[in-house]
């Protein structure tokens, strides 16, 4: 009988060690975990569906002042006269867009073909719609097809406004 409880005990430990080693993932069963105390309750390892929580506020980004607006106003309008120009070719259109882009805008708008935008002229004066923050903001253009909203960002007050996304408004 003993020899029967002592083979069921080394199977069990056998089969606790392959659940062990097959839940482990090759990161997980990489990384050494410290020893709790005798006093400490054990750590449980992080999952991948947890995240770490930071306690810390998340500052409100404020929101966009009469110069920056202004400046807005200004870079959207210069963006709407530089895209809406289906005359120009391919290369020139694209030279002239891409530093009135961002990263993001640049990306999306790469291989435009010209001839397929619909506007050609800006018919009126922009108008930044609500919500806007000094790094983020719509501007709303008036074309001869009508309005388009311009999304514009920037990393910081310091650095101009940069088109990341031309379409028409909706509603």
């Amino acid at each position: 009988m003993r020899h029967h409880n002592s083979r069921s005990a080394q199977l069990a430990s056998a089969a606790l060690l392959l659940v062990l080693l097959t839940s482990c993932t090759p990161e997980k069963a990489a990384e050494p975990t410290p020893s709790p105390s005798a006093t400490e309750s054990p750590a449980l390892p992080p999952t991948d569906h947890e995240h770490p929580v930071d306690d810390a506020e998340i500052p409100a980004v404020p929101e966009a002042g009469a110069q920056s607006q202004d400046d807005a106003i200004a870079a959207a309008t210069k963006v709407m006269e530089t895209f809406a120009r289906p005359q120009l070719s391919d290369d020139n259109w694209w030279r002239d867009m891409l530093p009135l882009l961002s990263q993001q805008g640049a990306h999306a708008y790469e291989g435009t073909d010209p001839t397929l935008i619909p506007v050609t002229q800006v018919t009126g004066a922009g108008k930044i719609l609500e919500g806007s923050t000094e790094v983020l903001l719509i501007v709303r253009i008036p074309t001869d097809n009508g309005p388009y909203n311009i999304t514009l960002t920037r990393p910081d007050t310091s650095s101009p406004w940069l088109a990341e996304r031309i379409r028409p408004a909706e509603g």
